[in-house]
């Protein structure tokens, strides 16, 4: 199997010359394709001399003549490319050594469609180990800031999406699947891509053997056209598309809980969280001692709120307020939302201390609509015979519609 690696980039020349510096480095023998769509930066007279440079004859560079996105841009790339398997990546990447021959293996599996590495953010914790759909719609990464160690995120789930940001796939598969659809701007053409080919009856994997660190969505405007594309995947797919994140986090003894907004997140069971806490209740805790336990358990509640509490009593005030935000990206619920409020008023932040109180107090309007939401989910899952989903939907209508 010969591998194209296909980088589409707009200007931040600096980004993809360390992208092709980090390929070199852990050079496999690819061949790789840098399509340079319309930059207006030192990309244009920098990118040939130095992909000849670092790759001779296995470099190549296509001009495009405006930025015609993502989509346009990676279809470009792979006209243009020789090899017999396509893997694009966002030029935002490091990669690791090793990374990808695990990913030419799980290719070569029988009934894979398409693959991808396990990608971590600069500090070491998850950015991407498949792509979940949340009980009300919504698309989310799955173990998204859990530690990159993590046995959940090193576990393989069945997964209906991954990222396009590192995707390695067969020349003849992504043809067949009509390549990247550029009716999407900038988002939503990997999920596209992902359901064309399952259509055709190929799995997805992602493979933790080969890591790649990705720093994520340093493109201008990346996010500009989410809700359209999020409207137009709902109209193409919106009958094929199950909801699984409960089910991911479930085969890792976690469940899912949704906040007053409709916000899911995966939590320990009741049981669990209790044990944790009274595991250290009374002990003489340090910071380290909890942050240690919390890369062990990332959603222990209890961890989050003691570790909050020993790094306002240090006078700690950034830490406190970094801890605090991981944790609501974790648990976007009340309690921790309490726990960044006062962290953000130990640190001086009225105003987002004033937006965070108010989260705190749920819109009559939005309650209502996301309870006509939550209760069309329930009837869906009804239907689908997902009793899990029932249940989950009965709970918050109990909790916020009584």
């Amino acid at each position: 199997m010969r591998t194209s690696i296909i980088i589409p980039a707009w200007n931040l020349w600096e980004t993809t010359a360390s992208c092709l510096h980090s390929l070199a480095r852990h050079d496999a023998g690819m061949q790789v394709v840098v399509v340079d769509n319309g930059s207006s930066d030192a990309t244009g007279p920098e990118l040939e001399p130095l992909g000849r440079k670092l790759f001779g004859d296995r470099f190549l560079r296509v001009r495009l003549p405006e930025n015609l996105g993502f989509a346009a841009g990676c279809n470009a790339g792979a006209r243009a490319a020789d090899g017999d398997a396509l893997l694009f990546l966002n030029n935002d990447t490091q990669v690791s050594p090793g990374w990808l021959p695990p990913l030419e293996e799980a290719l070569a599996a029988p009934g894979v469609g398409a693959v991808g590495p396990l990608l971590l953010y600069p500090d070491g914790r998850t950015q991407h180990c498949g792509v979940s759909f949340t009980p009300l719609g919504g698309v989310r990464h799955l173990y998204a800031d859990f530690p990159g160690e993590h046995p959940a995120v090193r576990r393989e789930h069945p997964l209906q999406a991954i990222t396009g940001a590192a995707l390695l796939l067969r020349r003849a598969d992504f043809e067949a699947a009509g390549g990247f659809c550029e009716d999407y701007a900038n988002g939503y053409e990997d999920l596209e891509l992902c359901f064309a080919l399952r259509q055709r009856g190929l799995s997805l994997a992602v493979v933790p053997a080969s890591v790649v660190f990705h720093a994520e969505s340093r493109t201008p405007g990346r996010h500009d056209r989410t809700a359209a594309n999020a409207t137009l995947f709902g109209q193409r797919w919106g009958e094929v598309v199950r909801p699984d994140f409960h089910c991911q986090v479930a085969l890792d003894g976690y469940e899912t809980r949704l906040n007053a907004q409709g916000v899911s997140c995966a939590v320990l069971p009741q049981a669990r969280e209790q044990a944790l806490t009274a595991q250290w209740n009374g002990r003489a805790a340090t910071v380290q001692d909890i942050r240690a336990a919390l890369d062990e358990e990332p959603l222990w509640q209890g961890g989050h709120l003691l570790l909050g509490r020993l790094l306002a009593e240090r006078g700690a005030r950034q830490e406190a307020l970094d801890a605090a935000e991981l944790a609501v990206r974790l648990l976007p619920l009340p309690e921790m939302i309490r726990l960044l409020l006062r962290a953000a008023q130990g640190a001086g932040q009225r105003e987002r201390a004033a937006a965070l109180a108010a989260s705190l107090r749920p819109d009559p309007a939005a309650l209502r609509e996301c309870a006509r939401r939550v209760r069309a989910r329930r009837a869906q899952a009804a239907a689908w015979g997902d009793a899990a989903l029932e249940r989950i939907c009965a709970d918050w209508l109990r909790t916020f519609a009584g």
